[in-house]
């Protein structure tokens, strides 16, 4: 499945570092044309992922384009153990669907699993 434009953004700024990237640069780099690339970023701006800085590159004005919230990394083994992983029920499961993560007693069950997994190895009492 193609990445979205917005995906794209987050994806060029996440690797760029902490300084962002000038709104120019991103359109020549991602190929699209400055409105296409300004609504993709007037809605990450909306949702607070990004903010853009006035900036005069030369005798150009552009903006910076900033990422506020960078994605977290998470090993998959981190995460292995919930029973949402393998459930055959994942599709149904979400707030005001038949099954939620609030009463579906598979999880429940693996978070109490670990818990207990933790405490007995000593990792719950030194967090």
């Amino acid at each position: 499945m193609p990445e979205s434009l917005e995906e794209r953004i987050l994806s060029l700024l996440q690797n760029s570092g902490g300084d962002g990237v000038l709104q120019s640069t991103l359109s020549k780099s991602l190929d699209v044309d400055g409105k296409t690339l300004l609504r993709s970023l007037s809605k990450l701006e909306k949702r607070g992922m990004i903010k853009r800085e006035p900036y005069q590159d030369g005798g150009k004005r552009t903006y910076r384009i900033i990422l506020l919230k960078r994605s977290q990394k998470v090993d998959l083994s981190d995460v292995l153990w919930v029973s949402c992983t393998v459930c055959p029920d994942l599709e149904r499961c979400g707030r005001g669907q038949p099954i939620s993560p609030e009463t579906c007693e598979k999880l429940t069950a693996s978070i109490k699993l670990e818990y207990q997994r933790l405490f007995s190895s000593g990792a719950a009492k030194n967090a």
